[in-house]
């Protein structure tokens, strides 16, 4: 008898306002950079060219899923609204891999069920940040902004912002957020001016 491994699936959470998709090239690169990654795959997918088949809204804000490994699997897409955040609960999860966006999150949905009271939470690797269960994190020293640097997914508006000059990325304790001011929540649905400023005392251990 032998046992089959079930092959990875991946996803991609694309952002869509009034029809157009406004990081698709560095979506582009993490879908490359991931089939090469997970099945060895040099030959990319379009990813213009296939959204482009596909009948979507042509105005509004919306969340696009594309559930993809070898091929694309799957798209789906609904109206996007952000989830509100007043407090984080700060937790260890050790050396958790999610170095590529994968379908199956249940490794994070079982950190977030950790949250207590909180609305989210903010994994520690040894005392130092990475992520949100769900977003990247930036913090204000009160002149810059800072992002860590191994987070465990290194987003699309991560690295729009990096290359932007907007966000610099450096290794932050949970110990050095005395340093900070606020901190904001970033992902590919979530531009920098549009996360509200939270306090940092908002984050709880």
């Amino acid at each position: 008898m032998s046992l089959v491994t079930p092959e990875p699936i991946l996803l991609e959470s694309i952002r869509l306002e009034n029809g157009q998709f406004p990081l698709l090239p560095l979506h582009q690169e993490r879908v490359n950079r991931s089939r090469l990654g997970v099945f060895g795959i040099n030959k990319p997918l379009n990813l213009r060219k296939d959204l482009d088949l596909l009948e979507l809204p042509l105005s509004g804000l919306y969340k696009l899923r594309l559930i993809y490994a070898e091929t694309i699997q799957a798209v789906e897409w609904s109206s996007y609204e952000r989830r509100p955040i007043q407090s984080i609960r700060a937790i260890e999860c050790g050396p958790l891999c999610y170095t590529h966006k994968l379908a199956d999150r249940r490794a994070l949905e079982a950190c977030f069920e950790q949250r207590g009271t909180c609305d989210d939470v903010l994994l520690l690797n040894k005392g130092y940040l990475t992520d949100t269960s769900y977003a990247n994190i930036t913090l204000f020293d009160g002149r810059h902004w800072w992002t860590p640097a191994h987070p465990l997914l290194r987003g699309v508006r991560r690295a729009h912002l990096i290359r932007a000059g907007r966000i610099r990325p450096a290794i932050i304790r949970f110990t050095d957020l005395s340093h900070f001011q606020c901190f904001r929540l970033i992902n590919a649905m979530i531009d920098l001016d549009e996360s509200p400023d939270i306090p940092i005392a908002a984050i709880l251990r």
